[in-house]
C-alpha cells in the first residue's frame, strides 16, 4: 500500500477552513488576521521562523514540500519551478534534492534571488504542469534548465538518460528546449542530445544503411530478427549473415546508466551463445562519415580474418569478402 507521505505530496488534502498553512507570506499571515507584532512576537518565541525573506514556517520541520512552497511564495506573482525541483515534483526517478530550487518568474516580476532559491526571469511564456502538486514547468524544460546549470557532460546525459528513459518526455521534446532556450551554457546538452539521435536529418539507422550501401558495404540485412537460445527474438539493425555480425545503432537504447549498460551486456552475451559478434555504436559517430565507413570496414575485415583462421578453406573460396553479397 502507498505511504501517507507518498499520498500527501501527489494528492494533498485541502487545508481546513481558517487552517494555518504550514508555510505562510507575510502577506497570507496578515490576510490570515496576524498583525505586524503578532508576527514578530511568534518569530521571537520560536513558534514560527523565517526561512525566506518575507516567508515564515508555522511547524517545527520543513520539508522538502515546505521548501518548494517557500520558494514560490518568495519568487511571487506568475513564479515556477524548474530544473531539479520541478523534476522531483514530477515524480521523475534519481534527481537528487537540489542544494539550491530554481524559480522561473514572468519579466513584470522584479524579485532577486535569495538564500537557497535562484530567481530567473524569462521571457518565454511559462507553461505549467497541469496536474497535482506545486506550480512547475513541464519536464521537457525542467531537465533543460537543469542541464543548462551542471558542469560535466555525464551529467547531463545522465538527465536526459533518466527523463526520456522513464518516459517523461521525448528527445524531440528536450531538442524543442534546447533551441528555444538560451545558448549559454548549452553545449552540454546539445552534444548529449547529438549522441542519441536529434537533429539528424533521418534516423540514425536510415543515414548509416545509406553511408554502408555508397561505400560498397553491403551484405547485411536491416532490421532482421535473431532467434535466440531460449526461443525469443531479438531485433538489430544492421546483420551480415555470412560473417555472422550484427551491428545496432543505439538512438533509442543508449547506455548511460548501470542498469541499461548491464542490460546491453546481457543482450550481447545471448548473441554470442548463438555465434553473432555485436557492436554498439551511438549515433554522433555519422558526424564524420568517412571514419564511420572506414571503422566498420575495419571491423568487418577484422571479423572476416577470424572465421577464416577458424574455418580455412570452407568459407569464402572465391576471396569474395564475406560482407559482400555471394556471388
Amino acid at each position: 500500500m502507498p505511504d501517507a507521505a507518498w499520498l500527501d505530496r501527489i494528492c494533498p488534502l485541502p487545508p481546513l477552513p481558517d487552517a494555518l498553512p504550514r508555510v505562510v507570506s507575510r502577506e497570507q499571515a496578515r490576510a490570515l488576521g496576524y498583525s505586524r507584532r503578532a508576527i514578530e512576537h511568534r518569530l521571537a518565541t520560536g513558534r514560527w521562523r523565517i526561512v525566506l525573506p518575507r516567508v515564515y514556517l508555522t511547524v517545527d520541520t520543513l520539508t522538502e514540500v515546505d521548501r518548494w512552497v517557500a520558494a514560490l511564495l518568495f519568487a511571487g506573482p506568475g513564479a515556477a519551478l524548474s530544473g531539479a525541483a520541478a523534476l522531483r515534483a514530477s515524480e521523475v526517478g534519481g534527481i537528487p534534492p537540489p542544494d539550491r530550487i530554481l524559480v522561473l518568474v514572468p519579466p513584470p516580476n522584479r524579485t532577486g534571488s535569495a538564500g537557497w532559491v535562484q530567481v530567473r526571469r524569462t521571457f518565454r511564456p511559462i507553461q505549467l504542469v497541469q496536474w497535482h502538486g506545486p506550480a512547475r514547468v513541464q519536464v521537457a524544460r525542467a531537465a533543460a534548465d537543469l542541464a543548462l546549470g551542471l558542469s560535466s557532460l555525464d551529467d547531463v546525459r545522465a538527465i536526459v538518460a533518466k527523463v526520456v528513459q522513464q518516459g517523461h518526455c521525448s528527445v524531440a521534446d528536450l531538442g524543442a528546449e534546447l533551441s528555444a532556450g538560451p545558448r549559454n551554457n548549452s553545449a552540454f546538452l546539445r552534444l548529449a542530445l547529438e549522441e542519441v539521435g536529434w537533429g539528424a536529418e533521418s534516423a540514425p539507422e536510415a543515414r548509416a544503411a545509406r553511408l554502408l550501401r555508397r561505400a560498397g558495404i553491403t551484405g547485411f540485412t536491416a532490421n532482421a530478427w535473431i532467434r535466440l537460445l531460449d526461443g525469443t527474438w531479438r531485433r538489430v539493425d544492421f546483420y551480415w549473415p555470412r560473417l555472422r555480425a550484427a551491428l545496432e545503432m543505439d538512438g533509442k537504447q543508449w547506455h548511460l546508466g548501470p542498469e541499461s549498460w548491464e542490460k546491453s551486456l546481457i543482450r550481447d552475451v545471448e548473441l554470442g551463445k548463438v555465434g553473432i559478434h555485436g557492436v554498439h555504436l551511438p549515433p554522433s559517430v555519422l558526424r564524420n562519415e568517412s571514419r564511420f565507413v572506414t571503422d566498420i570496414r575495419e571491423w568487418l575485415a577484422g571479423r572476416e580474418a577470424d572465421l577464416r583462421r577458424g574455418l580455412g578453406d570452407h568459407l569464402g573460396d572465391d576471396h569474395t569478402p564475406l560482407w559482400l553479397p555471394a556471388s
